[in-house]
């Protein structure tokens, strides 16, 4: 077998190309492959690496332009969790409208925990039950407890007027 660029008898073959040469043609390698131009990677290479940066920056900006929260089915859901009904009074400043709910002042047939309310113009029992309902009770038993309370008889046909005070349990 002859050197690649003589015709010199090959010593050795190129282990990175396979080419056979002389000792005057190479060391290592083949003088083709211990060139400058030879350490530079391939075409397909450059190409391959082109596409992974283009995809990775792809996904990187979808993943900072995506709406937080979004139906992504991997990510937990988290549900807000409903805010502890306080006992502590609040002390609000005289406006021009008639406040609705008043500061709690004990009554001879109410409970300590108990509260007043009067009725505006359009309050429904129900409404004001729902407002005003702690978050452990039933909606149906918080409003036949206030009509209870109150003297209304059945909630369903209980009659309010506007500036009635009901005490809330």
């Amino acid at each position: 077998m002859n050197c690649y660029a003589c015709a010199n008898e090959a010593t050795s073959q190129c282990k990175r190309c396979g080419r056979p040469y002389c000792d005057a043609h190479g060391d290592a390698l083949c003088a083709e492959c211990l060139k400058p131009a030879s350490a530079l990677p391939s075409y397909t290479l450059y190409r391959g690496s082109l596409l992974a940066l283009l995809v990775g920056t792809a996904f990187a900006l979808w993943l900072l332009v995506r709406p937080p929260g979004g139906s992504d089915e991997s990510s937990p859901v988290v549900l807000p969790q409903p805010e502890k009904a306080t006992a502590t009074a609040t002390v609000e400043a005289p406006t021009s409208t008639p406040s609705r709910l008043t500061t709690p002042t004990p009554a001879a047939t109410a409970t300590p925990t108990s509260r007043e309310y009067v009725v505006q113009e359009g309050d429904t029992l129900y409404g004001i039950a729902e407002s005003l309902k702690p978050p452990d009770k039933n909606l149906v038993d918080f409003v036949r407890e206030i009509a209870q309370l109150n003297n209304l008889g059945d909630p369903e046909s209980a009659v309010l007027r506007p500036g009635q005070t009901l005490i809330i349990p």
